[in-house]
Formats: C-alpha cells, sequence, structure tokens
C-alpha cells in the first residue's frame, strides 16, 4: 500500500509539473509573439531552471525563444547559451542562426559569426532576411580576408551595391587584394563620384601612385648606378619625371587621410615620400608620428 501511494504521489508531482511548465511555455510564447521579451524570458526562465535542476532539458524552441529574447534585452551570455542549446537539440530556423550570428558579431568571434552566416545561408537562401545575411558575410570575409570566398557571393548583391557605399568599398578591398587592377580603378571611380572622402578610395589611390613612383624610382636608380652611362643618365632623368608626379599624388592623398584620421601607418608612407624628396624636416616630423 506505502508503495502504490509514494507512486501515486510521484505521478500526481509530475502532473503537476507538466502543468505548470504547460502554463509558463503558453505565457512565455503569448508574451514572445507580442514582442514582449522581457516578460517572455521570465517565463522561459522558470522553465529552463526547473528542468535542468532535475537534470532534464527543455524543449529546443523554448530555448531559441529565450535565446532571442535575451538578445533582444542585450543580455548576450544568456543570448549565448540558450540559443547554442537549441542548436545542440538539433533546432533549426532562419531566426536561430541570424541571432547566434548577431550575438557572435558583439562577443567578437568572428570565425562563429561566419559559420552562423554561412549555415544561414546555405539552409535558407530565401530567406526573410538573406540580403543582410549575404552584406554581413561579405564584411565578415573581408575581414578575415577570405578574398575568394566573397568574390563567390558578390553575385548576388551587385544591383544592390550600385549605391551602397560600403559595399562598393569592401567590394574594392575584395578585387584589390585579387590583384584585379582595372576593376578596382572602375571602382574607385565610382565610389568617388559618391563620396569623395571615402577612407578606401583615398587608400587605394594613395598606395597606388606610391609604390608606381617607387618602383619606378628604385628600378631606374639601380640601374644608373650599375650603369653610369649617358644613356642611362637619361633614361633616369625620364623615369624622373614620371616618379615625382606620382609621389606627388600619393603624398596629396596620405596628407588628407592623416588629416582623417592620423594612423601611424599614413605617417609611415609620407616619411618615406618625403625622405625622397630629400626633405628632411617633414621626414623627421611623420617618423615620429609613425612610433
Amino acid at each position: 500500500m506505502r508503495v502504490f501511494n509514494a507512486i501515486k504521489l510521484i505521478i500526481l508531482v509530475i502532473i503537476i509539473q507538466s502543468c505548470a511548465s504547460s502554463k509558463f511555455i503558453e505565457e512565455g510564447n503569448t508574451a514572445f509573439n507580442s514582442q514582449n521579451y522581457e516578460e517572455a524570458l521570465k517565463s522561459y526562465d522558470q522553465i529552463i531552471e526547473s528542468l535542468e535542476s532535475n537534470g532534464k532539458k527543455a524543449k529546443a524552441p523554448v530555448y531559441a525563444n529565450a535565446g532571442i529574447s535575451a538578445l533582444q534585452l542585450e543580455q548576450f551570455d544568456k543570448a549565448q547559451k540558450f540559443l547554442e542549446s537549441a542548436k545542440e537539440l538539433q533546432y533549426s530556423s532562419p531566426e536561430l542562426y541570424e541571432s547566434l550570428a548577431k550575438v557572435y558579431r558583439v562577443i567578437d568571434n568572428l570565425s562563429k559569426e561566419i559559420t552562423a552566416l554561412e549555415t544561414y545561408r546555405e539552409k535558407y537562401p530565401q530567406g526573410v532576411n538573406i540580403k543582410t545575411v549575404n552584406v554581413r558575410l561579405i564584411e565578415t570575409y573581408v575581414e578575415s580576408e577570405n578574398w575568394e570566398l566573397a568574390m563567390n557571393i558578390w553575385s548576388q548583391l551587385k544591383e544592390q551595391a550600385q549605391s551602397d557605399v560600403n559595399l562598393l568599398a569592401s567590394y574594392l578591398t575584395i578585387n584589390k587584394n585579387l590583384n584585379n587592377t582595372v576593376e578596382c580603378d572602375n571602382l574607385a571611380k565610382q565610389i568617388s563620384n559618391i563620396d569623395s572622402n571615402n577612407t578606401t578610395v583615398l587608400e587605394y589611390y594613395a598606395e597606388k601612385y606610391f609604390w608606381k613612383a617607387e618602383n619606378l624610382y628604385t628600378t631606374e636608380m639601380k640601374a644608373y648606378k650599375e650603369h653610369r652611362t649617358s644613356s642611362q643618365y637619361k633614361k633616369l632623368l625620364k623615369a624622373l619625371d614620371e616618379v615625382w608626379p606620382n609621389f606627388q599624388k600619393s603624398r596629396d592623398y596620405f596628407l588628407k587621410l592623416h588629416n582623417i584620421d592620423p594612423k601611424p601607418e599614413y605617417a609611415g608612407y609620407l616619411a618615406k615620400i618625403y625622405t625622397r624628396y630629400d626633405d628632411k624636416q617633414k621626414a623627421a616630423y611623420y617618423e615620429k608620428k609613425a612610433k
């Protein structure tokens, strides 16, 4: 009899717990669907804590909704924990992977963000936010220097990018690193027409003219030192007629960049240019700025 009563008590507790869980789930879902994320998270938290304290797991959608609610409330640690739990339980939805990507971006985990974005793109190519996902994926590929991967998805953003300076600038960076010079020149002109102070374009032109001048200067100066003939000297003078204007163009771009943002990198280039001009005072000034 005692055993029977104990079993009845256990069953009764299970039923009560089940009813309570159902109530919290219903309340959580109602709040979630109304975008009342604070109340939704409270309800989901109660369900999850109750089950996990007994060594059990909530259902995957509960973790997913709890994670999304936490993300909306900027509780990023909790959002990551719940969203990853939903994923571990084989839950999948566009909202899950988009939310995971946002969390990983906040906590600065680029590799995991890329994985979440790629999974969204692979599983939900027609997803509502696929354009936003593709844009961010391009940005992450540029950050991680995955130039070929970025190029592979560019075609899907080409139309959208025509009036988007940031996207065009990313595409310029991609082509620059793939040595697509003609495309870079076209893109630089296109971006300049929209935003003449775009730093990506200014950097492109500044570096382009610097290395055009520097490489020619180095080559011809070396050739003259090795063969000090009158013909070689004439060739050097002709080369310098091209070198100095290009150094000047580069200098002007780097000065503009340095005024916008005095990065040591820009100062380093300016120091080298003024060294070529034999302007020791300015070269020394920018060498200090470069350190």
